[in-house]
């Protein structure tokens, strides 16, 4: 029995819920993870995992088990890395996801940046808006805005993005310029987001003191930010982006602030990655770039 490959496979399947998830992470067929799993507690004496159709559960004796080589592969992960590193140019695949407005106003216009510094490094960028499994997607970090859930990963905020309510100079002069929330429900076109994971549209926030308006009657909705964002800019209503994706666009007089009295909400943006493994180089260099990057965007803008 291949002892290191058979715990490898115990605990990703422990990490993704299931023999299936797990044995695509690892680039495996299903039944060789099975194979590793049983040689594994035949080795051992012990049954590990209860598992059934649609789900596996750690034994009392899996979870002591888990615990003990979880510190021992991070110890390992730890040497290896420390001899690979100490004299290596970061290389490889850096599989990332970023949400598509900041995708299309951050991190792409600043790649070039990233390629001359690191030309080995070989960027796999999905651009969504949905919620992303790292593990069970194999992917080393994701961008992500606003405040997180509890979570077993790691959370670096880069900084606080601030609620811009928006819309077209050629909109305002034609339905008007709305002073507060209640103008702006009763007289205008609103253009909202729903979230593309529960379909449950995400009201426009607005805050004066103490006096907290949610508005939720939207005309138009998308589920993807970037669209969203080319409605308003469209002219087709006013709506609410983050400060960082349309800085470009209110300098430049192609959108203009409103209700900005009653503006007030901010949210972090904030780099992920597993807790549970140790960051390559690779992956490291390039959360570390991209952490200075933005903060240096978000100065340099006065975001």
């Amino acid at each position: 029995m291949d002892q290191f490959s058979a715990i490898r496979a115990f605990m990703r399947i422990v990490e993704t819920g299931s023999l299936s998830k797990a044995a695509m992470s690892l680039e495996m067929p299903k039944s060789t993870v099975s194979k590793l799993l049983a040689d594994l507690e035949s080795y051992l004496g012990a049954k590990l995992l209860q598992r059934s159709t649609r789900s596996v559960a750690l034994t009392v004796e899996g979870a002591t088990y888990y615990e003990h080589v979880g510190q021992v592969m991070l110890s390992l992960q730890d040497a290896d890395l420390s001899v690979r590193e100490s004299s290596a140019t970061p290389r490889g695949r850096v599989r990332i996801d970023v949400p598509s407005s900041l995708a299309n106003t951050l991190v792409i216009p600043a790649l070039t940046e990233f390629r001359a510094l690191y030309p080995d490094i070989q960027l796999v960028i999905g651009i969504s808006d949905r919620p992303v499994a790292l593990i069970e997607e194999a992917v080393d970090c994701v961008l992500r805005v606003g405040h997180l859930p509890d979570t077993s990963l790691i959370a670096k905020t880069i900084y606080e993005d601030r609620l811009v309510t928006c819309a077209s100079p050629a909109y305002l002069a034609s339905r008007g310029l709305p002073v507060t929330p209640e103008e702006l429900r009763q007289g205008h076109e609103i253009i909202g987001y729903f979230s593309a994971l529960t379909g449950e549209a995400r009201p426009l926030l607005f805050k004066n003191g103490n006096k907290i308006v949610e508005i939720s009657d939207a005309n138009l909705l998308s589920n993807d930010s970037t669209g969203q964002r080319s409605m308003i800019l469209s002219g087709l209503g006013i709506g609410q982006q983050f400060r960082s994706t349309v800085i470009s666009h209110l300098k430049t007089g192609a959108l203009v602030s409103v209700l900005d009295d009653w503006t007030d909400y901010t949210a972090p943006i904030s780099i992920l990655y597993p807790s549970s493994k140790k960051l390559t180089l690779r992956v490291r260099v390039f959360i570390d770039w991209l952490t200075d990057r933005l903060r240096r965007s978000y100065n340099d803008d006065q975001i």
